[in-house]
């Protein structure tokens, strides 16, 4: 019996199209395949492109390109930093 390996993100991929298919009802399924994939093909390609904006300089510092019109993700966690209790003689 042969084994075949099954990428990992496969499973995820195809539900993801399924759901798709789902929700548009296309009339041409393989039209909605070509606009699907291609469409994810170019945000995976964007999301390449800005992890080859990261620089990291000779010091294994890495500068992030920040932009003030990014928007503000409220649903983030914040940073939670201990508190520190400093007792001042007097």
């Amino acid at each position: 019996m042969t084994q075949v390996e099954i990428p990992t993100e496969l499973p995820i991929i195809l539900r993801n199209f399924t759901l798709s298919v789902l929700r548009k009802k296309p009339h041409d399924i393989i039209d909605h395949a070509v606009d699907y994939f291609t469409q994810l093909q170019q945000q995976q390609q964007q999301q390449q492109q800005q992890k080859s904006h990261l620089m990291t300089d000779d010091n294994g510092v890495t500068t992030v390109p920040f932009s003030f019109s990014s928007p503000i993700r409220h649903h983030e966690k914040k940073l939670q930093t201990p508190t520190q209790h400093v007792k001042l003689s007097g």
